[in-house]
């Protein structure tokens, strides 16, 4: 089963560290994905990898903790 990993739902406290860590790591996982994606040439994993990078993006933007 795929989980959604490309929601811009904070999966921890606003504000906190485990936010700012965990949106991080939604980055990283997102860009590898898209990386491996565009290496492969599959359109479906590059494209959810830059939506799960972009998801990650848009939740360090919401949290202060930094």
């Amino acid at each position: 089963m795929d989980r959604p990993d490309d929601s811009p739902a904070r999966k921890h406290d606003p504000n906190s560290i485990a936010e700012e860590t965990s949106a991080t790591g939604q980055r990283a996982k997102g860009a590898i994905k898209e990386a491996v994606g565009d290496a492969i040439d599959d359109k479906e994993m590059e494209n959810k990898g830059a939506r799960e990078n972009e998801a990650g993006k848009e939740r360090q933007r919401k949290n202060d903790a930094v």
